[in-house]
């Protein structure tokens, strides 16, 4: 869904040529109200199997190219990896399947031109997913009732983050977002950081935050951002994304 809708508003919604910070804060806009009559919210993901993938994709990008985390996930899918462990032997082929496929370099799309690539911190990410798959199933979890254990959307994603290994608040609010469970999460990428700067609401550089509640104040500044212009989060941080991303691109 995200990956489409960043390849339309590529092709058809972005004025590669914009110069000014006027004229990117325009087409954000135009971007983030366009988003509102496509996706006026994400699917909700119910199936367990299709959470545990989200969780893996947002682990798997990390630091890499959403198309090449994206083109794994693909991989793993055909070959029935993205399943719920029932025993400790069923868990240890995922881990002999997880290790034998991410080492090896996958192909993906991008500004209609292929590539290949083998997944950035393929060893660590590796580890980090098997750790979450046995932290989560083989302490008898799941992904759901992880999602049901706080009322408060902001426990939610500690939980989201406790449980997983290698997910930081900025994945966390990503996987929660892309499974529709609510729509008020910013995904702190650079992209949105760098955004943010230009508008001046925020002098801050990076994208790693130190802990969940430096995290969370950067957020609120986003938010009410967003209500100024009568928007949500989910509309403005994928305007954003796609925007500074084709942007950086183009002027490369």
């Amino acid at each position: 869904m995200i990956l489409t809708l960043f390849q339309h508003w590529e092709k058809f919604g972005i004025n590669i040529m914009m110069t000014s910070v006027f004229k990117i804060h325009d087409t954000i806009l135009k971007v983030s109200y366009e988003a509102q009559s496509i996706v006026p919210t994400m699917p909700v993901v119910r199936s367990e199997n299709k959470l545990l993938s989200e969780l893996i994709l947002c682990i798997l990008s990390s630091q890499e190219k959403y198309e090449v985390a994206l083109a794994i996930i693909k991989e793993l899918r055909k070959q029935n990896v993205l399943r719920v462990p029932k025993n400790k032997t069923e868990f240890r082929e995922i881990k002999l399947q997880l290790k034998s496929i991410l080492k090896k370099p996958v192909e993906y799309k991008s500004n209609e031109q292929t590539y290949s690539r083998r997944l950035r911190f393929f060893v660590k990410k590796t580890k980090y997913i098997i750790d979450t798959i046995e932290n989560i199933y083989l302490n008898n979890m799941t992904i759901r009732e992880i999602l049901r254990q706080e009322d408060c959307i902001q426990e939610t994603r500690k939980n989201i983050i406790k449980y997983s290994s290698g997910l930081g608040p900025k994945q966390a609010s990503m996987f929660l977002r892309n499974i529709g469970y609510h729509t008020e999460f910013a995904v702190l990428d650079k992209h949105v950081i760098d955004y943010m700067r230009l508008m001046g609401l925020t002098g801050v550089s990076q994208t790693c935050f130190s802990n969940i509640t430096a995290y969370q104040k950067m957020e609120v500044k986003l938010k009410s951002y967003a209500e100024s212009f009568n928007l949500n989060l989910l509309h403005l941080d994928l305007a954003i994304w796609t925007t500074m991303r084709t942007l950086k691109y183009y002027h490369e």
